[in-house]
């Protein structure tokens, strides 16, 4: 079942618990974990009524049958606990690395400022750092280095001068040093100094001693009341981007974008990894160091993620393990809402925080979990079941937030939202591999009118709050498809014949910047688009995969083809070596954009040349057809003639079984031809009721796909039944040929107690009188009956959600298209019939801010409704 993130915007009281517990419960929730928002002062968070009010829902929840976990911290960002990590204890705040580099003995490192967090406004500023200031203290040199400005330097020519460079002056703002002796002409000074931030509440992810201190203050303190409810009720910790400020300054140049986080135990280990003096080694980040440039950087960024991935991740999984409590949650995802590796978070470097090495993080997790911005098909999900596969588990949770499309605040949401669209979207996300939806979220307040601040008015707090959009009593209808479709999913194995090497050793070499990043994008849109679907593997499980018959097993798939987009590094001349023995047992190496040229381990004396690689530059659509249609059948094909495809999904199941996922998320019916390798029996299986239609045996399955139908289909070996029949499996029931279009004026009423007007259905009610009307409408009219036997009613445009009466008794609801409804078998005679209307909350929302813009969402009827007699009486 879905879960949910649960805002408090302040400490509530048992009632409203049990209240909106119980509505959680309703909707089809199977999941809760309760988020102390921005709204909610500060030092409410973790306060003595703070701990009994989450003590007093996790025992309502346990009651109702939910399940929870504890989202650990305040608003986002894991590790500072509300501020209590670092109160107290400053040598656990932030310290970072800066630089300067230049022609004089003397420089400054100034103007350090946080434009990630800035660009969010000052009340997230506030949050994260004390007074809303950034101040800065202990200045210290870290390294400092003379080299000639040449194109590209020799290393041995990089002379350490740190001991003659000295802090001469600093402030909470910057500091001023100074080079003892005197800076030859064509040579840089560059000066590497760390500084502890005097005011930030986020914490150094290098020391472990930080994430101890978390868990003393942040978690243990929840917990501890609640140990009864472990592991049963109280399953997990879940932790949200953990990461320091993304901080630029006046001085910052080279490689990195960002900058780093420092400790003391650093240098040693970059020093470890790269055989060389901290110093020497910082000297690849800013300039060109000749051919060992990539090497040097792929190794310190190896060196600084893997102590962040320890110190962090590692001390809150020692601790998970000892308390009998999973641990999930995820990192900054910097491809999140695009399919280019950092097509999402673009102004950030995100090697300077847990945002890279996904593979490495998820060994720390016992679920794997990620995040997707918007509504929109996009990279999470699928990389989140591939590193869930290398770790020995499967699929992913995949939380979704929305950042709002008419007003760059991002906090403004999309409370134009509806359910078809938030059901499409995450129909695509199980297609993509994920098990779970987590939804961000559901509110405890709406907030104030006529308040356009986001963040600290609950109503603009990433909206949309989905309870309190007019259509959420629809929820629990998609809630249970929802999982329904994931269990449908669960028991087989994807058919993915593309592995695609996750480039982590380029993205560290290269950075945020280079090709590898969009070629990945291209490759995963390409492939989507025709159909083929695709898992991303580590270079360790590369290295490692089985070859045999023109396939590489990895991560328990088989793979007929890998692509290498756009690598230059990899960590090991074995991943090379074991693709060259692929390509020449027959399997497919298709690469694109620049080739490896550098290994960090190299096993051989120079790096292996692929065999039957096939190469291209940018890859386009047409030149991947051209490399899927050479690709073998392994037992499943789909195809369609539909302009817009409908999403599949295809797994194979242990016994020679298949099961097949078809959703048409476009505005137009169409059909699509399922060919199978042999003759198989067809099951059909309801995503709605849970129903399992057994059909017949064939071995080519059409199937007619309505706008926005979904579909499951499972087909078993052995049987021996009959051919199945040659026309498209529908679901439209047949007609009778008598129908009668409701046209006109129809009554309507927007509650029970307000006396009714007259309505025409040819525009909605924002356009009638109606213009910041968020709820439910209710039109009504008499209809007459002339012909006994069942009837139908097609209502083709509604705005968003419908439920249809006739004289009182409930015919059906629906919360997307199409909105079909069974009237049962009616005699000849005059009903009333209702049709009830709730659009959503933007119109009432939006009023008096600047997120209206210039759009009136469309609100109910919008065509009209038509009678269908479906099975008239003899």
């Amino acid at each position: 079942m879905p879960s949910a993130y649960w805002f408090w915007h302040s400490v509530p009281d048992e009632a409203t618990c049990r209240a909106q517990l119980a509505d959680f419960k309703a909707q089809g929730f199977g999941t809760v974990l309760i988020q102390a928002r921005l709204a909610m002062p500060i030092a409410d968070y973790l306060s003595p009524s703070f701990i009994a009010a989450y003590q007093c829902a996790i025992a309502i929840a346990a009651e109702l049958g939910l399940k929870t976990g504890i989202y650990d911290d305040y608003n986002w960002i894991s590790g500072h606990a509300g501020g209590r990590t670092v109160a107290e204890h400053d040598h656990l705040r932030e310290r970072h690395l800066f630089w300067s580099a230049g022609s004089d003995r003397e420089g400054t490192i100034s103007g350090i400022r946080p434009p990630f967090v800035e660009g969010m406004g000052p009340d997230i500023l506030a949050w994260q750092y004390e007074g809303g200031r950034v101040e800065w203290c202990e200045w210290k040199i870290e390294a400092a280095i003379l080299s000639a400005t040449a194109v590209s330097l020799d290393l041995e020519q990089i002379v350490d001068v740190t001991p003659q460079t000295h802090i001469v002056i600093s402030d909470a703002t910057g500091c001023r040093f100074a080079f003892e002796g005197v800076v030859p002409d064509g040579h840089a000074l560059t000066v590497f100094v760390s500084a502890r931030s005097a005011t930030s509440r986020l914490i150094n992810y290098l020391l472990p001693e930080a994430a101890g201190r978390f868990i003393e203050v942040g978690l243990e303190p929840l917990i501890e009341p609640l140990r009864a409810f472990v592991p049963d009720t109280l399953g997990f910790v879940f932790y949200d981007q953990p990461a320091a400020g993304f901080y630029r300054w006046d001085q910052i140049s080279g490689h990195v974008g960002n900058s780093l986080l420092f400790s003391k135990e650093l240098p040693s280990a970059v020093e470890a990894e790269t055989g060389l003096s901290f110093s020497r080694a910082l000297a690849a980040l800013v300039h060109d160091v000749g051919a060992d440039t990539a090497r040097l950087r792929a190794q310190f960024f190896s060196a600084y993620s893997g102590r962040m991935n320890e110190a962090f991740f590692g001390t809150l999984r020692n601790w998970c393990a000892r308390t009998g409590i999973a641990l999930t949650g995820h990192e900054i995802l910097p491809h999140v809402s695009s399919w280019s590796l950092n097509g999402g978070f673009t102004s950030i470097d995100p090697r300077v925080a847990p945002a890279v090495d996904f593979f490495g993080i998820d060994a720390f997790r016992d679920e794997t979990a990620v995040d997707a911005n918007n509504f929109i098909p996009q990279l999470a999900p699928k990389l989140g079941d591939s590193v869930a596969r290398a770790n020995g588990r499967s699929r992913c949770a995949v939380e979704t937030y929305a950042s709002a499309l008419r007003n760059p605040v991002r906090a403004a949401g999309q409370w134009e939202l509806t359910l078809e669209t938030l059901r499409a979207h995450v129909i695509r996300l199980h297609c993509l591999g994920m098990r779970q939806h987590v939804w961000h979220g559901v509110y405890q307040t709406v907030g104030r009118d006529d308040d356009p601040t986001p963040f600290t008015n609950p109503r603009f707090d990433f909206a949309p709050g989905i309870n309190f959009e007019p259509w959420w009593p629809y929820h629990g209808l998609f809630a249970e498809e929802s999982a329904r479709l994931s269990a449908f999913l669960e028991p087989a194995k994807p058919l993915a014949p593309v592995a695609i090497l996750y480039p982590l050793h380029t993205a560290w070499a290269e950075g945020p910047r280079h090709s590898h990043a969009s070629h990945v994008g291209a490759w995963c849109e390409g492939l989507l688009e025709l159909g083929c679907d695709f898992m991303f593997v580590s270079e360790s499980d590369l290295a490692a995969g089985k070859v045999s018959n023109g396939q590489i097993a990895a991560a328990g798939l088989t793979f007929d083809a890998v692509v290498l987009p756009s690598v230059t590094v990899v960590q090991s001349d074995a991943v090379l070596q074991n693709l060259d023995r692929f390509g020449k047992d027959g399997g497919r190496v298709w690469t694109s954009g620049d080739l490896p040229r550098i290994c960090c381990e190299a096993t051989t004396g120079s790096s292996t040349v692929l065999a039957s690689t096939h190469a291209v530059d940018a890859p386009t659509l047409q030149e991947l057809a051209e490399l899927v249609c050479d690709l073998p059948n392994r037992g499943v094909k789909i195809s369609t003639t539909m302009p817009r495809k409908p999403w599949t999904w295809i797994g194979a199941e242990p016994d020679g079984g298949w099961r097949v996922v078809l959703f048409n998320d476009g505005n137009n019916p169409g059909s699509c031809d399922i060919t199978l390798g042999s003759e198989m029996h067809c099951e059909a299986w309801s995503p709605a009721d849970g129903s399992i239609t057994q059909l017949a045996v064939c071995e080519k399955l059409p199937v007619a796909l309505e706008a926005q139908e979904l579909r499951c289909l499972r087909f078993l070996p052995g049987a021996t039944a009959g051919k199945w029949a040659a026309s498209a499996m529908s679901s439209l029931p047949s007609a009778d040929g008598v129908s009668t279009l409701l046209d006109g004026v129809w009554n309507f009423a927007v509650d029970e107690c307000a006396a009714s007007v007259l309505m025409s259905i040819d525009a909605g009610w924002e356009e009638q009188g109606f213009a910041s009307f968020s709820g439910t409408g209710v039109y009504f009219r008499k209809i007459a009956i002339e012909t006994d036997g069942e009837w139908l009613l097609e209502v083709p445009e509604a705005h968003t959600a419908v439920s249809v009466r006739i004289d009182g008794r409930l015919c059906g609801r629906r919360g997307w298209r199409p909105y079909r409804f069974t009237l049962g078998r009616l005699a000849r005679g005059t009903y009333r019939l209702e049709i009830a209307v709730s659009n959503t909350a933007a119109n009432r929302y939006y009023r008096n801010t600047p997120y209206q813009g210039d759009i009136q969402d469309r609100s109910g009827l919008t065509a009209p409704p038509r009678l269908v007699l479906i099975d008239q009486e003899s």
